[in-house]
């Protein structure tokens, strides 16, 4: 798939600090406002962690 084994271990590392900077805004907002408000930031970074873990899958079956 990716000719750079660099390129992809970066987005890897790309979307596990997506999911973490999600997760870390959803639980600020839920504290400070309410889970009404933020519930999408726990969306993102599911969705964020789902992606990282399907990227490392194809790293590691290339490799």
């Amino acid at each position: 798939m990716d000719q750079n084994p660099k390129q992809s271990k970066a987005r890897e590392i790309l979307w596990l600090a997506v999911a973490l900077m999600s997760l870390t805004t959803g639980i600020h907002k839920t504290v400070y406002v309410s889970f009404k408000e933020s519930w999408y930031f726990y969306l993102f970074a599911l969705i964020s962690i789902l992606l990282f873990k399907i990227r490392r899958n194809l790293r590691k079956k290339e490799d």
